[in-house]
């Protein structure tokens, strides 16, 4: 980062990031070549899962979810808000953050993960994930003997 002497240039600085971001010029963010926005976060999600460990883990829940019932009703929800969120947010950008501060202070005021989140829910999931972890380790490793003790036909030359 390179360190400016004054304030004004400083200043100076953040008002052409600012106008280089509204004009969607920014080389903060810009996406690389050929990765759109939407394919930031599964980078991100793959550089995660690289770490050690992790990728079990993530391979549990990526699991979990995917047979969970309200994984495609999320997915259909998450859709149609975008469909219907993303115009008011260019039209109206004041009254969605207006919004989202009322929703906030609704859920600050009723905080609902206090009557939510019980440890019991928790214990349940937790019981969920190992097991499907453990069945899915197993019949990977049960797949990979079966690739390793299938003969191969023997090649003849014409």
């Amino acid at each position: 980062m390179i360190a400016a002497s004054t304030p004004s240039e400083r200043l100076a600085r953040s008002r052409e990031h600012l106008r280089q971001a509204l004009s969607g010029k920014s080389s903060v963010s810009a996406s690389p070549p050929g990765e759109s926005p939407a394919d930031r976060p599964a980078a991100w999600w793959q550089s995660l899962a690289a770490l050690p460990g992790a990728s079990i883990a993530i391979e549990a829940v990526q699991q979990w979810w995917a047979r969970h019932p309200l994984c495609a009703t999320t997915q259909m929800a998450f859709t149609a808000a975008r469909a219907v969120v993303q115009p008011i947010a260019q039209r109206h950008p004041w009254a969605l953050v207006l919004g989202a501060g009322l929703v906030g202070g609704l859920l600050a005021w009723r905080r609902p993960w206090s009557w939510v989140l019980k440890p019991a829910l928790f214990a349940g999931l937790a019981q969920q994930l190992l097991i499907s972890s453990l069945k899915a380790q197993v019949q990977h490793a049960q797949a990979g003997e079966l690739k390793a003790n299938i003969p191969r036909p023997a090649q003849t030359t014409p």
